[in-house]
């Protein structure tokens, strides 16, 4: 699998790149973010997922690790193909996403263009159950008691990140610096404060 991609950009559009990778100008279906980390002429490294269906092949670029990761979770939902899992990443940030799924609020996913209520139902379903996992492990190094409400929210953050790509020990510093500098946060929150500290832009 082609898991990266470094070169000179050639060409952008809204929604590709052309990158010269040794003489070959290689079209990439970049993300919103992946594309502004791209300019003509410049240098740029995109983290890639190769798709061959019967559509064609494929290559998608994401500006960093977590977003591929979330492409990768999101192609597995039935009905969702690469390009609408790249609409998804055109429209939102992984936070956006993250917080949509975490609070079962498919509206937000109905903002992408070529998305149904229907089809944003089965993306929060089915992306809960793969961000999750079943039940509850306490945290050692969380000041929560197992059973409250607060540890199972961080047990829900901390499962969410791991997911996503990150270890448990940069999850868990990450929380602890969110609790710390701004007290007990929802868990949708959480996730998103916890994901601008570990993916700074």
């Amino acid at each position: 699998m082609l898991a990266s991609i470094r070169g000179t950009v050639i060409q952008k559009s809204d929604f590709s790149v052309v990158i010269d990778c040794n003489g070959f100008g290689v079209e990439v279906l970049a993300t919103r973010r992946a594309a502004d980390l791209c300019k003509v002429d410049g240098q740029a490294f995109l983290y890639t997922y190769l798709q061959i269906s019967d559509a064609g092949i494929a290559l998608y670029g994401f500006a960093d690790e977590t977003e591929r990761r979330l492409f990768k979770l999101m192609i597995l939902t039935k009905g969702v193909g690469g390009k609408m899992a790249a609409a998804v990443l055109q429209c939102l940030s992984p936070a956006d996403i993250i917080s949509a799924v975490e609070r079962d609020d498919p509206k937000m996913l109905t903002t992408v263009p070529g998305i149904g209520k229907k089809t944003a139902e089965r993306i929060c379903f089915e992306l809960a159950d793969r961000i999750h996992r079943k039940g509850f492990e306490p945290l050692a190094g969380v000041s929560v008691s197992t059973g409250t409400s607060a540890a199972k929210s961080a047990g829900g953050v901390l499962d969410a990140l791991e997911s996503l790509g990150f270890d448990r020990a940069s999850a868990l510093r990450a929380y602890k610096q969110v609790e710390a500098e701004l007290g007990e946060l929802d868990e949708s929150s959480a996730i998103m404060a916890c994901l601008r500290l570990l993916q700074p832009r």
